[in-house]
């Protein structure tokens, strides 16, 4: 029947799902903060640069709405 594909897609999506939930809360244990951003080149660096100039904090989520418009 049909139900009997449930547990095979279970484990399947905890097994996908598992992996990014884990980094997520490692990149807290580790970096202090839930999201990593490698400084390697010079157009992250320019990124977090600019996200910490528009709302004060580089690791903070925001979108257009936080840019002032003039």
């Amino acid at each position: 029947m049909w139900y009997q594909i449930l547990p095979g897609y279970c484990l399947i999506a905890v097994c996908l799902g598992l992996p990014g939930w884990g980094l997520y809360h490692l990149h807290n244990v580790v970096l202090g903060n839930h999201y990593r951003r490698s400084m390697l080149d010079r157009w992250d660096r320019m990124l977090y640069q600019r996200d910490t100039r528009l709302t004060g904090d580089g690791y903070k989520i925001l979108g257009l709405e936080n840019i002032p418009d003039k």
